[in-house]
């Protein structure tokens, strides 16, 4: 069903009963007065004739100072429009529309006026009647409400300013803190000292179960001295084996209040006796190689990294070392995982592993040669792997092959397995055989060119571009790079 927008029409008294015939005009003017908040007759030039009101605090705005003046003339300047507006408007329609306009105070200290006209022509009346509603009520309401709001905003720029301050200290700390969750016992924050000591993204670390990132065999004895610690609101602490860096540590537990529960506030730091200072140290010997230009990191047995100078940094393309701890090391270095993997495995069976080649890949899809030393060490009882890593000095041809002729053992080729992809290695031993086989023909016909081509089996043309292609034009024969040479 189709609505119409139908203009709403007053509901007035019946005329046809005479129920206001002895009412006399002062009795009509004080109904016409009572009939709104601000009451005025506008001449129909538009001067405002005479006032009335019901509330006497309106007096206060020198009211009666309006009268013999212009109706526009009393109100703001951005409300002029809109008295014209209702001047217009009455020539075709009584009553008009409602618009909010507002009349200046008269003195500096006095707000605005705000009112709210509609304007009514009157049968038998020479002027207009100006309807108005005082909304100084509603704009008080208003201006509540937006100093609440202001007060609200100010609230909240304090609380996010303490945040501020609270996570920028919590992440500065340098022992591994854990906020976990009394309930469930999941990590509900942790800081960047937490995150290079378990080898995981802060990211990754929250929503995990605390429980989980120690040893099988302690989960039980951690989850029951964290209920004790909830329970009594006294703090705990024990030794346990962390899982995944297989390194124990120290886990001081205490509870705190939040929201209605008893969370946990979880300290890590190396055992009694680790180290006469507390600390571990690989971390020692890494602040060392922070002087070093070449680049450093040190791995897991699995390739996790943990620790990393700022060379490598600067290798890779990083801005931080949050971004790369806890990953795995393939994801930069090696044209695949089977590079790191195989380094490993050489690490594991010999114990270290000198000039490596390899290729280190950066965030921006650029590839580097490099060369990798590695060598195996333990910390607290933790397997570690070294590596140091140097940009490789410019080779040749990546077969390492000469025109003189192939490595008999294919040692060349074996070397390359994995560092340079098949299509390569198939692309060069082609161009190589192809220059060697060109360079014997010339030798055998004494650089007759029209001959070579011939036992070639090429055209003169095609043996010409192929010169051009090998850096053969000038071949003049002799000993250089000859088969019998080699």
């Amino acid at each position: 069903m189709q609505i119409k927008n139908i203009r709403s029409t007053p509901r007035l008294f019946k005329a046809d009963v005479p129920r206001f015939d002895n009412v006399s005009v002062e009795t009509t003017a004080q109904l016409a007065s009572l009939g709104s908040d601000l009451s005025l007759l506008i001449s129909r030039d538009g001067t405002v004739v005479d006032i009335a009101y019901a509330d006497g605090t309106l007096a206060g705005y020198d009211i009666e100072a309006w009268i013999g003046s212009k109706w526009r003339d009393t109100v703001t300047v951005e409300s002029a429009e809109k008295i014209d507006s209702l001047l217009a408007d009455i020539q075709g329609a009584s009553p008009t529309r409602r618009r909010q306009v507002n009349h200046p105070g008269p003195a500096a200290n006095m707000p605005d006026l705000p009112v709210d006209y509609r304007l009514v022509a009157v049968d038998g009346l020479d002027c207009w009647v100006a309807l108005g509603e005082d909304l100084r009520k509603i704009a008080s309401i208003q201006n509540q409400l937006l100093n609440a709001q202001l007060e609200l905003e100010r609230e909240y720029r304090k609380i996010r300013d303490a945040e501020t301050r609270y996570r920028t200290i919590f992440q500065k700390l340098g022992q591994p803190i854990l906020i976990v969750d009394g309930t469930d016992r999941k990590i509900v924050d942790a800081n960047l000292a937490a995150s290079r000591a378990l080898l995981r993204p802060v990211g990754k670390l929250i929503g995990e179960n605390i429980i989980s990132l120690f040893e099988t065999g302690q989960r039980d004895m951690l989850g029951e001295l964290m209920s004790e610690a909830q329970h009594s609101g006294t703090p705990r602490a024990t030794v346990a084996r962390l899982a995944e860096v297989d390194i124990e540590q120290s886990v001081a537990l205490e509870p705190f209040r939040e929201n209605g529960r008893n969370n946990l506030f979880l300290r890590l730091s190396p055992p009694p006796g680790a180290n006469e200072d507390g600390s571990s140290g690989h971390r020692d010997a890494t602040d060392v190689f922070e002087t070093l230009p070449e680049s450093l990191v040190t791995i897991g047995l699995k390739g996790t990294i943990e620790n990393l100078n700022e060379s490598f940094l600067d290798m890779v393309g990083l801005l931080n070392k949050e971004r790369l701890i806890g990953r795995n090391l393939n994801n930069w270095l090696g044209g695949s995982a089977v590079d790191l993997n195989v380094l490993l495995a050489k690490v594991r069976d010999e114990g270290s592993v000198r000039q490596f080649a390899t290729v280190i890949r950066d965030d921006l899809g650029g590839v580097k040669s490099v060369t990798v030393s590695a060598g195996q060490f333990s910390h607290g009882g933790h397997e570690s792997v070294c590596l140091l890593i140097g940009g490789a000095a410019r080779r040749e041809p990546a077969l390492g092959m000469s025109a003189a002729g192939l490595a008999p053992d294919g040692a060349d080729f074996s070397e390359l397995i994995g560092r340079v992809p098949l299509k390569e290695l198939i692309r060069e031993a082609v161009d190589v055989i192809e220059k060697m086989c060109i360079e014997a023909a010339l030798r055998q016909t004494d650089n007759n060119r029209a001959s070579a081509a011939d036992l070639l089996g090429l055209s003169r043309q095609s043996l010409y571009i192929k010169l051009r292609r090998h850096g053969l034009e000038d071949f003049g024969g002799g000993s250089r790079g000859s088969v019998n040479s080699a």
